[in-house]
This record gives structure tokens, C-alpha cells and sequence, in this order.
């Protein structure tokens, strides 16, 4: 998401400069760096080598990480660590994009307010091919002052729903929203599993549900990639979801309010993990399913008409 995100940014107008993109992997560093040299808004003949020199002079700087943890580590530090409250100037912006508790964005934002840091909490949803288009929905709160300079780059990302309450509000909203995408998730590979055992073209049932009542952006997105490809290109990692329904948990605990929908989704996911496909797409939930029951949604045509031979002969 990161890296579609930068891409987008390097495009747009709202950006007359880039100071750098820094990752872990080095070669989405200098891949983007040649991305934003392409574009003549390298502000370094060479790629940053590190968080100092990749936020060096910049007026925002775009946090997008899988954990809260990593999020901390980045912004605040610890031991001899480079932080961004220790790289950035005074008046310029960190805009948090990652999935993260309420608290910890309220505590984060009294933490740069103190050091003279605009802070924005701006959590996403769309993945990878809408952050790269500029339509990502964007949930953003902060205070009054922070929110109006970051929204430049805001708009540019996709369309922006302030959320009012401060910085904190937005994080609820995606927390409650990665409710709804993981439950959505789970059900999709539930029912094209379920069909695929009865003996139904798992094909067939997705054409069905996309359009009648029960379609959904998940199932129609996430439902494509688990019945035509047996290993496909990591969009959005598993993993992602075990974070974020555990940030759901805590949400919900803290406010005495039971999810039992939600709380069934994790453990599937943290199968999912047990199993080794934390780092694969997400729609890979399917084979937690798949695992159980024995049969797989993703089928050559020939197989399902032997299948399917099979049950009317056992019938007859």
C-alpha cells in the first residue's frame, strides 16, 4: 500500500518536491527514488539512507506500517533509535495512515503537539490499485490546525471524511470498518467453499452472489482472487487482519461491548497465520477453509464436470 501511495503522491500536483521514501526493503527505496527522479522532483541525487535523511527538511511525512508497534519504533523511538520526533522540524506534519488504536493516536498526537509537530490521524481502505489511482477513502481527525495543512496531500490520496473529536476519532472509524472487511472476508471464503463442496462451480456462485443481495466490495473483490488463482500477488497481507481485529477486541472490550462475529473472524485469521500464509494475500483465508473441509475452490472446469458426474452417479 506504502509504495502505491508514494506514487501517487510523487504525481500529484501536491507535491513540488520529495525529499525521499524509506523502507525496510532496499530495493522499494531506490525504486522509488528512480520513480520520483523520472519525475524531476528528487530533491537528492542519491536514496535516502535512513529516516533522518528520507524526512530531512520535509513539510509532511506519510507513516504506513502494518502494526502500532512499528508505528511507535518509527515515531517516537527508542535507545539511540532515529525518530521522527527527533528528525522533523517544528511545523511540519506526521500523517499516521496504519491501523491503530484510538489511544495510541491521542497519545502520539500530545507527544508531537510538544514538539511543535503537526499531527494527523489518517487511516485508509481500498488497497494497493486504488491508493496508486488517488481513491482511497480517507478517515481523518486531528486538531482544526493540522487537518487543513495536511489535507492538500490528503485530497490527493482520495476522497476525505473528517471525522470530528480529534485526533483518535479517525482511528475508531477504521477500526469499526476492518470489523465489517474481515467479517465480509471470512463469509465470502466460508460460502464459495460451501458451494464448492455441494458440488457447485465455485464460479458460477460468485457471478450469482455479485449480482443479488448478498454481493459486498470484499466478496467481489477478495471472492475473484480466491477462485482464480491458487497462489496470487500479496496485495494485502493476512496478517493485516490479525492486527486489526485484535485492535477491534480491545475497542470493544474497553467499551463492555461483545462481538462474537468479529471474534470468530480473528481466530480464522490467526489459523491462517498458523498456517504460514500470514505474508500471502489475504483472500488465502480461503484455504483455512479449504484445510477443513477437504476441497478447493480454485478448479479446472474438467474437474468440477468429473465432480459433478460423480454426485449424480452416486445418486442414481
Amino acid at each position: 500500500m506504502g509504495g502505491s501511495i508514494a506514487r501517487n503522491l510523487i504525481d500529484s500536483p501536491c507535491s513540488d518536491s520529495v525529499v525521499g521514501s524509506y523502507d525496510v526493503v532496499q530495493s522499494l527505496v531506490e525504486e522509488l527514488h528512480q520513480y520520483a527522479r523520472k519525475a524531476g522532483k528528487n530533491k537528492s541525487d542519491r536514496p535516502p539512507g535512513g529516516v533522518a535523511s528520507a524526512v530531512e527538511g520535509a513539510d509532511c511525512v506519510l507513516v504506513v506500517l502494518s502494526t502500532e508497534a512499528q508505528c511507535g519504533q518509527l515515531c517516537f523511538g527508542t535507545g539511540s533509535n532515529i525518530s521522527l520526533i527527533s528528525s522533523m522540524r517544528p511545523g511540519s506534519c506526521v500523517m499516521v495512515c496504519s491501523t491503530v488504536s484510538s489511544e495510541w493516536s491521542r497519545r502520539a498526537a500530545k507527544k508531537f503537539e510538544g514538539a511543535g509537530i503537526h499531527f494527523v490521524d489518517c487511516p485508509v481502505s481500498g488497497g494497493p490499485m486504488r491508493a496508486r489511482e488517488g481513491k482511497l477513502t480517507v478517515m481523518a481527525s486531528g486538531d482544526i490546525d493540522s487537518v487543513e495543512f495536511a489535507m492538500p496531500v490528503l485530497s490527493a490520496m482520495g476522497m476525505v471524511h473528517e471525522i470530528s473529536g480529534g485526533a483518535g476519532s479517525a482511528s475508531t472509524v477504521k477500526v469499526i470498518h476492518q470489523l465489517l472487511a474481515g467479517v465480509n472476508l471470512c463469509a465470502s471464503a466460508e460460502a464459495l467453499t460451501l458451494a464448492t463442496k455441494a458440488g457447485i462451480d465455485p464460479k458460477q456462485m460468485y457471478e450469482v452472489v455479485n449480482n443479488a443481495a448478498g454481493a459486498s466490495f470484499m466478496f467481489a473483490d477478495r471472492g475473484k482472487r480466491m477462485i482464480e488463482d491458487e497462489s496470487p500477488k500479496t496485495r494485502m497481507q493476512l496478517s493485516t487482519f490479525v492486527n486489526d481485529l485484535n485492535a477491534v477486541g480491545i475497542v470493544a472490550r474497553d467499551l463492555d461491548c461483545p462481538l462474537p462475529l468479529a471474534s470468530a473472524a480473528l481466530q480464522q485469521f490467526v489459523v491462517g497465520e498458523a498456517m504460514g500464509l500470514g505474508r500471502k494475500d489475504d483472500s488465502q483465508i480461503v484455504k483455512v477453509y479449504e484445510s477443513l473441509t477437504k476441497v478447493a475452490a480454485v478448479k479446472m472446469e474438467a474437474q468440477l464436470l468429473l465432480e459433478k458426474k460423480h454426485i449424480y452417479d452416486a445418486t442414481m
